[in-house]
Formats: structure tokens, sequence, C-alpha cells
């Protein structure tokens, strides 16, 4: 965090001084007693358990009875709302920094794009970004208090599992740029209907000023709707199709990842990206776009791209029981990356036997038997040579699949992962391509590290 004169944050925060300390400037923030440090500004949003002395700090709290007696050269600033303080500090700390944001979101692809986006301009940049899939707003606020004069770029990466979350995104981590993967099914529990969780994804906007682009995938209805509202010149487009500003085509797979052209401004570039399905030439185009309108040269992005580290559990291809081929795509799940993954089983299994084991999806509120029948369909289509399902609800997918033309024999519904492993473990040889499609929120993680581990 770059250093804050403490009177500026007194006016900001509409506090009143009931102690008053030597601290003049602030270097860190704090919302936990155990992370306060001397030069700490510490918000007190826990319970602020009874402690004799804390270092040099500054708090503020709208209890400063707490500290009355807490030793030490520390400073308490009272306020209304400590929660209300601490999200008016981050909006103020955010315009102090003159850095510029990009910010994603999406049903799918989104912590894969984020990342591609960081490794790109990694090399010639100083990025902070979010770490991993960690996408709720106290994530994004650490991030955006560790970022200083010596940040060059900032990538935050933002979901939408609560209502409300992207508005209080937008008061306090604005202005940013917008990138938006695509728009899915997905949280429909949460929000009683594609409408309105469309509706919400869509706030993000808000938060692109007038001279922010906005980064939007081509092929995707629902952000074509949100083009609208946007001047023509403010958006970036992405895709496959004609209209993409930065265009793939001629996608291949190859041994290890995907070859593709990639069309910019009336130049073709020949492209690599190190993983597998069409899904992932997509996010490549998302990254590229943004990387290259921050200044990136295209040859540099395209050279950087071929090295990027594929994220573990997606798509992650390794060997599995018995000799087989397992493709471990266990981080989450809804039907757009369920369409993916198994577009790239029957890219893998061509020419072997392919097994596809497929859990339940969360979420889904509503549209929870519409989905499921969808998926049922996406499977037929995509034909697996086995067909295993974990979990009551995941069985109206095989029950679709069968309605629609699979045969019975080779579709097997299991009510737990263990018999799910024990029919793997007898199907899985070295002739084998097996998918592993669940949701790291069904606490799948010893089921598949037993089907790597027996490998």
């Amino acid at each position: 965090m770059k250093k804050l004169l403490v009177s500026d944050l007194i006016k900001e925060l509409d506090g009143v001084v009931v102690r008053q300390g030597s601290q003049s400037v602030v270097k860190y923030t704090a919302k936990r007693m155990k992370k306060v440090r001397s030069g700490s500004l510490y918000f007190c949003l826990d319970k602020a358990a009874d402690v004799e002395q804390l270092p040099a700090c500054v708090i503020v709290t709208s209890r400063p009875q707490k500290f009355q007696s807490v030793q030490g050269d520390i400073t308490v600033i009272q306020v209304k709302k400590t929660r209300e303080a601490y999200r008016q500090f981050l909006a103020l700390y955010r315009r102090l920094l003159a850095i510029p944001i990009l910010a994603i979101t999406g049903s799918y692809g989104k912590t894969t794009t984020k990342e591609m986006v960081k490794y790109l301009l990694s090399e010639e940049h100083r990025v902070k970004a979010t770490k991993g899939n960690y996408n709720l707003f106290r994530s994004n606020a650490a991030v955006l208090t560790r970022m200083n004069e010596n940040t060059d770029i900032g990538i935050f990466e933002f979901g939408v599992g609560k209502e409300g979350h992207l508005d209080k995104c937008v008061r306090c981590f604005s202005p940013f740029s917008v990138l938006i993967t695509g728009i899915g099914t997905d949280h429909i529990d949460r929000y009683g209907s594609q409408h309105l969780y469309t509706a919400e994804k869509a706030k993000i906007i808000k938060g692109a000023e007038e001279e922010q682009s906005v980064f939007l995938n081509s092929e995707c209805e629902y952000s074509k709707r949100y083009a609208r509202s946007l001047r023509p010149e403010r958006i970036i487009w992405f895709g496959m199709d004609e209209q993409a500003d930065y265009r793939g085509s001629h996608i291949k797979y190859s041994g290890e990842g995907m070859l593709f052209t990639l069309t910019h401004a009336d130049r073709s570039y020949e492209a690599f990206v190190p993983a597998f399905g069409v899904h992932m030439v997509r996010n490549a185009l998302g990254a590229i776009a943004a990387a290259h309108t921050y200044g990136v040269d295209m040859k540099i992005l395209l050279e950087r791209l071929r090295t990027f580290p594929p994220l573990k559990r997606h798509l992650e291809i390794v060997p599995g029981v018995n000799g087989s081929t397992l493709i471990d795509d266990s981080w989450n799940s809804n039907s757009g990356s369920i369409e993916a993954a198994l577009a790239v089983l029957q890219e893998k299994a061509r020419g072997k036997n392919s097994v596809a084991v497929i859990g339940q999806i969360n979420e889904l509120g509503m549209e929870e038997l519409q989905e499921y029948k969808k998926i049922g369909r996406l499977i037929y289509n995509h034909q697996p040579g086995r067909l295993i399902t974990i979990g009551e609800r995941a069985a109206v997918m095989a029950r679709e699949a069968v309605k629609c033309g699979m045969r019975a024999r080779h579709v097997y519904m299991c009510d737990t992962s263990e018999r799910a492993l024990t029919l793997i473990q007898k199907f899985a040889d070295a002739d084998t391509v097996c998918l592993i499609k669940t949701s790291m929120r069904d606490s799948y993680k010893d089921f598949i590290s037993v089907l790597r581990e027996e490998s």
C-alpha cells in the first residue's frame, strides 16, 4: 500500500479522533487484529479479542470503548459504521492510484483468462492480480490495498456469488476496463432466473467509465445485448466470427495443445496455446486482446502464450488408473464447461475407448431440470463410449442421453463416488480416456486423488 496521511483519512471517513497517537501516516491495512503491525490502518471488522497492547497503529471502529484499556501508541478514529468506512476507504484508495485495472467476469473461463492476461503482461509490467479463483469482494480488496506506486496494472476477477457483489466492486474498485468471457447458466438458485443472473453480471459495465475499454465475446448473445448500451468504439470483440476484432480461425488440436490463426487489424498470425479445447482458444483471444491493448507487441504476446502453464484441474491431462489417460476437469461445472470438456474427450479419445464421468451441478435453481436435460443431449451428441453420472440429480442427464439414443447398457447412474470409482477401475485400461467432470464444491478431491495415485 502507498503511504497515506492520517489527517486526510479522518476527513474522508467522516471520523472523529477519540484517542490520539503519534502516527501521522499509515502504510498497511488490516481487518483482523492478528494482522495488525506497526504502521497499520486497522478496520475493526472482526471480534477484536481483548489484548493488553497493540503496535503503533490507527484503528477505525464504531466501538471505541473496546480499545480504552489497550496500551500502545494507537490512534482511534470513531465512525458510525466500520464496514461502510472500510468501503469508503477502498473507493478513496482506488482514486488515488493512477493505475489501470482490468476487471474480468463471466460464467466460464474467467480464472483461466485472468491468469493468461497476468502471464502475458508480467514480463513487461509489474502486475497485481487476484489469486487463483478467489473472486470475492474481500479477495479483490486485498489486491487493491497491495497496489502502490510500483504497480503498473491490476487484474481483478469478479464473481457473483451474492446479489449486490458487483455493486460493491463497482463502487470500490472502479474505474476499470471490463472483460466478460461469456454468460451461461450458473447461480440461478440465488437469483431466481437466468434473466436476473444476466442482469447482475451486466452491472460490471457500470465500473467502466467513458474512456475505459470493454472486451466482449462476439459469440455470446448476452454480451451482444450488453453492447447495445455502449458506444461501439469502446467495445473490443474477441471470438471466432467475422465481427471479432481479435478473431480465431483454422483451429486444430496438436499433441500438446491448440493451434490456431489469429487475425487482427487485417494481419494474421500463427498461434498456439498449450491447453486443449476450442474454448481455450477463445480464452486466449480475450487475454491477447486485453494484453495487446495495454501495449505489448503482438509477436511477443504470441511467443509468451506458447509457454502459458495450464491450470490444475482445468482439463488437466494426466496418467490415470490402470494405464489409462485421465482428463481432470474437476474445478467447476456448468453446462458450458461440460460441453467444452466433452469436445476435448471426443478429440483425445479418437481410436480409443472413452468414459465420461459427470457429477451434479450446483446452483441451477428453477432451471435445474431443463439444464440437466440439455446436458443429456450434449452428452449424446458427443457420443462418449460410456457415461457414468454421480448423484441422484445428475441421473437426469443419463436418462436424457438414453432417451436421445445412447445405449442404456453403456450408461451408469451412481449414487456415490465410491460406486463410480469401482466402475472406472473396471473399465479403465491403456486404451481408455476418462473424463472426470465434477465440481470442487462437491468434495471429489479424494476420489480424484485415488485415480491419479493409482496411475
